[in-house]
């Protein structure tokens, strides 16, 4: 039995490289382990728990005689990179063996292999909140109802979602120097998924952060950024997110956060727009519009131009009047301002 697994995890991990660069929503993967029986029927669980440890053993015995193979399922969430997935899959591999080979024939009937992948799945750093995991009933492999039976194990696990990256110095202990992104999700905490520049296509950049997250604790799977510049920058992001001219921005430079928290957007032809303070914030200078009419100016630019940053370099829309472009911009003019 054993052997016959291997073969078919090898298959399963050519597959996975056979795979586009993400993971649609909704796939499911499987993954064969060693033959380990599963409870057939609520009386034999009950049996065992009554301290009838004869029924137990023979029970254990007649499902691992009758199973034929263990899946682990586990949805991927939208726009996982394949090798990302695969790790976990092999953790929560890793655990369910290492806990049935301490148990023995008994592990088909005690819940010690499920609770090891649950707390496998919760220190990936992925897990939203404590992942579920059970027992799926065995099925047949045929429609006789005849041959060995599958079982599944199933994993139901609230994603944390990756909403931008930082790109910085690679803060990582083991990575090589060199700028890095790494993942984000909406209250700051650092994800497991990071590399080279452009590597996680599809997420906006926070560039120039202020700060660098220490060492993590052991226990801490998702150290928090530090920095308020970071939690602005996400809050800008969900703002203009909403927005038709959201396809045209690629991500916040906090290169400007320290004069006043004022905010750049950086557009798909590398122009900075000027929103000035974060959402909620103060504008540094006495003056600067609200949100609402920031996001009418920059409304109206796309209308004018087609582009976001009028095809300028740097655009000042956080001042009431009229919208700064150009030179003027570059340097800081007043035109527009009050």
């Amino acid at each position: 039995m054993p052997r016959k697994a291997a073969t078919k995890k090898k298959a399963r991990r050519g597959k996975a490289k056979d795979a586009g660069p993400l993971l649609p929503e909704g796939s499911t993967r499987k993954l064969v382990l060693a033959c380990v029986g599963l409870v057939l029927a609520t009386g034999v669980v009950l049996g065992a728990g009554l301290g009838i440890p004869a029924l137990g053993r023979q029970a254990a015995q007649r499902i691992n005689e009758q199973s034929d193979s263990i899946f682990i399922q586990l949805t991927p969430p939208e726009g996982m990179p394949p090798a990302s997935y695969d790790a976990i899959m092999d953790r929560a591999e890793a655990a369910y063996r290492a806990s049935a080979a301490e148990l023995g024939a008994m592990a088909a009937l005690r819940p010690e292999p499920l609770r090891a992948v649950q707390e496998a799945m919760a220190s990936t750093g992925w897990a939203a909140s404590t992942p579920i995991v059970t027992r799926r009933r065995p099925t047949r492999t045929d429609e006789q109802g005849e041959g060995p039976g599958r079982n599944d194990i199933v994993i139901e696990m609230d994603w944390r979602r990756p909403v931008a990256v930082v790109r910085s110095a690679a803060f990582q202990p083991g990575v090589r120097p060199g700028l890095r992104d790494t993942a984000i999700d909406a209250s700051g905490d650092v994800l497991p998924l990071s590399g080279p520049p452009e590597s996680l296509p599809g997420l906006k950049v926070i560039l120039n952060p202020a700060s660098m997250p220490g060492p993590a604790d052991r226990g801490d799977a998702n150290p928090t950024w530090p920095g308020q510049d970071i939690q602005d920058a996400i809050a800008l992001l969900a703002l203009l997110e909403r927005e038709r001219f959201a396809v045209q921005i690629t991500g916040i430079d906090l290169a400007e956060h320290g004069e006043g928290q004022r905010l750049l957007v950086v557009t798909t032809t590398g122009g900075r727009v000027v929103w000035g303070a974060p959402p909620g914030g103060e504008g540094v200078y006495r003056g600067e519009v609200s949100e609402e009419r920031k996001l009418a100016n920059l409304r109206s630019l796309v209308d004018a131009t087609g582009q976001l940053d009028g095809g300028q370099e740097r655009v000042e829309i956080h001042w009431p009047g009229t919208v700064l472009i150009g030179d003027d911009a570059a340097r800081g003019g007043a035109g527009g301002r009050p």
